[in-house]
């Protein structure tokens, strides 16, 4: 078992090496980099602020949200993590939306094409949220 002195070391140098990946532009790698650096300290707040600027980036907004959430439990007085937080969610629904009216969208012409054989169109019907 490793000490935690020696936990804290080796998830600082995964840090520092994250954000030397971040500086040349290798996003991935420095992803990966911030992800050891949590696996070795989960509460490191300064690896998940970056992290969560990398899932941003990537449009990876949950992952975002959920590292956001995480750090105001962590330390609330983040700079800016609330405003992140906030735009984040925004974020996140929009996607969701956007990929909830493409699936409908999908379904509505898979239905078309099997109905239009028999003369009926699904463009007749109105689609409710329940």
């Amino acid at each position: 078992m490793t000490p935690p002195e020696e936990k804290n070391d080796i998830a600082i140098l995964h840090n520092n090496r994250g954000i030397c990946f971040q500086r040349l532009s290798q996003p991935k790698d420095a992803r990966k980099e911030f992800d050891k650096a949590i696996e070795h300290k989960p509460e490191y707040v300064k690896s998940r602020g970056f992290r969560m600027k990398i899932l941003r980036d990537e449009e990876e907004y949950e992952l975002a949200l959920e590292d956001a959430k995480k750090i105001v439990e962590l330390d609330p007085s983040f700079p800016q993590i609330h405003r992140q937080v906030q735009e984040l969610e925004k974020l996140h629904k929009e996607k969701f939306e956007k990929m909830k009216n493409e699936v409908l969208g999908n379904l509505k012409n898979l239905g078309n094409m099997f109905l239009g054989k028999f003369g009926i169109s699904l463009d007749n019907f109105k689609m409710n949220q329940n």
